[in-house]
């Protein structure tokens, strides 16, 4: 693997991932991108301009990362192109086990999509039969197209931060029940008794 160097790598760094992948990391540039434009878009919808602070570390992590990985690469020692998150040292039983595991949880996410939809063209249809009758409904299509999925995802995100707080219900398994410790047997055996059977 040959380092790049010159104008194309400077241009591809300035995009989180693009660097990365401009090198061969394809992996490792995915997981930058989808960590970038997934703040991005998070803060878009929920219009929290706060969190794109957030954008700039990765962005800063993403450059010098992609010129860090050019160095190794010329020292001869390139790293393995990986998944962040942990995702490169799950294989595919791994993987599988986990889908079965989280299955519910997978569900429940598609289920959300689907109301998602089903509520978009909804709001949609009302709008366009709202405005044969009535001019004026802008805060109404405000309340929601806006304010109402904002709130649900809200209190999701509330929610889903209260479950990693709350973590894993105990089995009871992962704790062995207490045994206190036996004392050894003592010997009660007479010693005169042992004499004479080792005088016989």
């Amino acid at each position: 693997m040959k380092p790049k160097h010159g104008f194309f790598l400077f241009v591809s760094s300035c995009i989180p991932g693009c660097g990365q992948m401009y090198q061969g990391y394809m992996k490792r540039g995915t997981s930058l991108m989808m960590i970038f434009f997934g703040l991005f878009a998070v803060s878009v919808f929920l219009q929290i301009g706060a969190l794109a602070v957030f954008m700039v570390p990765v962005w800063l992590y993403a450059f010098f990362d992609s010129y860090n990985l050019r160095s190794r690469i010329a020292d001869g020692f390139p790293p393995a192109d990986e998944m962040l998150f942990g995702l490169s040292d799950m294989d595919s039983a791994k993987a599988a086990a986990l889908f079965r595991k989280r299955h519910s949880l997978i569900g429940w996410g598609l289920v959300a999509l689907g109301c998602w939809t089903f509520y978009t063209l909804l709001t949609d249809w009302l709008f366009e039969f709202l405005g044969q009758f009535f001019y004026d409904t802008w805060w109404l299509h405000r309340i929601l197209v806006y304010d109402v999925p904002r709130l649900v995802l809200t209190v999701a995100i509330i929610a889903l931060g209260i479950w990693f707080i709350r973590g894993p219900k105990p089995t009871g398994s992962e704790i062995p029940p207490f045994v206190p410790p036996t004392e050894p047997e003592e010997d009660t055996a007479d010693p005169s008794e042992e004499a004479c059977h080792e005088a016989q």
